[in-house]
């Protein structure tokens, strides 16, 4: 008699679609938390290997590696003016020396400042329209190897490369 009666069939239905429309939407949140703690986890582990590979920090800054390049020492990041009327163009360049002696390195850290200063002064010097030559990086990066080379007395850099140059 309980089959016969319509009313009771269309609550029974009604109950286990919002039962199934209940169970549909925790099984949603579900997957969508999964899903972020799966992207956060991703994203720290990208996050802590880059900082390990990626821009100089504290203790890792300035570290030397062995390539057949010989040895390569990051001398970090500089920003500065360039000399343009107006005075708003500047340069940003990361640059990495290479020299063969490993006591060049040492004497590199021992003279860190001056080093700095040189190439700040060298860039400095720099104009928008000389930076926009043909083989303006070549001729800065020789420019700096000569300069930075003056202040060397164990040894000598072999090159000078530009990680980063920017002009604006």
């Amino acid at each position: 008699m309980a089959g016969d009666n319509p009313e009771i069939q269309g609550t029974n239905t009604t109950a286990s679609s919002k039962a199934g429309t209940i169970k549909l939407i925790i099984m949603g949140i579900v997957v969508i938390i999964l899903a972020a703690g799966i992207s956060f986890a991703v994203a720290m582990y990208a996050a802590k290997s880059f900082s390990a590979g990626g821009a100089p920090k504290g203790e890792g800054y300035g570290k030397a590696k062995s390539e057949t390049l010989g040895t390569t020492y990051d001398i970090g990041e500089f920003v500065t003016n360039l000399s343009a009327e107006g005075g708003n163009r500047f340069i940003k360049v990361k640059i990495v020396l290479a020299f063969q002696d490993s006591k060049v390195q040492e004497e590199l850290i021992n003279k860190l400042p001056q080093v700095q200063h040189t190439i700040n002064s060298t860039l400095r010097q720099q104009t928008p329209e000389s930076l926009s030559e043909p083989k303006a990086m070549e001729k800065l990066a020789d420019l700096l190897r000569k300069n930075i080379n003056s202040l060397l007395i164990k040894g000598n850099i072999n090159s000078v490369y530009f990680t980063t140059f920017q002009v604006q």
